[in-house]
């Protein structure tokens, strides 16, 4: 069997569309892999957010001044006061 040019030029012209197609194709995979990992990721912060949300629901006023940098005594006239609301 003879190899000629047009044997060549069709050779090529079959792995350049095969290849533009297995291209396309990682490419698309790649892209919903991404797109798993960043639903997984905010997924994730959802939960983490929940935990924060219970644990400073179930802070009091004085505690929670504290964490939030306040000075203690300044966060001392927060004591009680939940109690005195009617």
């Amino acid at each position: 069997m003879r190899l000629t040019l047009q044997h060549i030029i069709g050779a090529f012209i079959g792995g350049a569309v095969s290849g533009l197609f297995f291209y396309a194709l990682g490419i698309h995979d790649g892209k919903q892999q991404a797109a798993l990992k960043a639903a997984e990721a905010v997924g994730q912060a959802f939960q983490n957010r929940a935990g924060i949300n219970e644990t400073i629901t179930n802070m009091d006023g004085f505690t929670l001044c504290v964490e939030l940098g306040g000075v203690r005594d300044q966060c001392e006239q927060l004591r009680g006061l939940a109690e005195d609301q009617p």
